[in-house]
């Protein structure tokens, strides 16, 4: 399974879109971690490799990820990021 942010030189066949968003809630004691997207990024990427291997997938394509900071009018800050992507198959794939 691969990830990329960009397209290949190859020919494929596209399974869809495949799109992930996990969030992380940020206490009064840890703004210094609204810049900390690190975690967030490798659990998006597995969840967005769990969607391309449930499509029978070989990789994703033109990966994209959407970080921001939500803030709740009386409630906590939270960190969410999305990541979304084309899944895709090889169609000449090496032995």
């Amino acid at each position: 399974m691969f990830l990329s942010t960009g397209g290949l030189n190859q020919g494929y066949a596209i399974h869809g879109i495949v799109n992930a968003t996990v969030k992380e809630e940020l206490h009064a004691d840890e703004l210094e971690r609204v810049d900390d997207f690190d975690d967030l990024y490798e659990q998006v990427k597995m969840k967005l490799i769990e969607k391309a291997v449930a499509k029978n997938a070989d990789g994703i394509i033109n990966v994209r990820f959407e970080p921001q900071v939500v803030r709740v009018s009386v409630g906590p800050k939270y960190i969410v990021l999305h990541g979304y992507g084309t899944a895709v198959s090889l169609l000449h794939k090496k032995k």
